[in-house]
């Protein structure tokens, strides 16, 4: 444990926090424990949370929907896996919901096209193996029934 540790002011960990935030989108849970690193007391807290989202350095509605478009987008990840990393975020009920239902159909369909793809240029699979192929995409995080179908409809299931 390291008892040399710098100890910051309330308005230092602000001003920290602020281009924390402003760096890249982040969620309530993300800038509480960036305050914690910094030895913010547990009592200033609620103020510091609440200076930020008044001046709109964070909100957990944009992080939800930023965060899904970014994993969607980029990343090509399913619905379980997404919804697994805004829990993680510390974002959960009505926001992840909402954030997740803005995910386009057409492009996450294509997404798991994408990696059925992939996995086919590299690797031959036998009837055998194909759950082998399956569970890689439940890795992405893909729902099982989507999955299934495109299988059948490349006629590998």
């Amino acid at each position: 444990m390291n008892f040399n540790k710098k100890q910051y002011s309330f308005e230092e960990v602000y001003s920290k926090l602020m281009r924390y935030c402003a760096y890249q989108e982040r969620s309530t849970y993300e800038a509480k424990n960036k305050a914690f690193e910094l030895g913010l007391r547990k009592n200033e807290l609620q103020k510091l949370i609440d200076l930020l989202q008044e001046e709109n350095f964070i909100a957990d509605e944009r992080f939800a929907k930023a965060y899904v478009s970014g994993k969607v987008n980029v990343k090509k990840w399913g619905r379980y896996k997404i919804s697994e990393g805004l829990f993680a975020k510390g974002i959960t009920g009505e926001t992840a919901e909402e954030a997740l239902r803005e995910i386009d159909e057409m492009v996450y369909f294509k997404n798991l096209s994408y990696w059925v793809d992939y996995k086919l240029e590299r690797e031959v699979y036998t009837k055998a193996e194909l759950p082998k192929l399956y569970r890689f995409l439940q890795s992405k995080g893909y729902e099982s029934e989507f999955i299934a179908k495109e299988l059948k409809g490349r006629k590998l299931m």
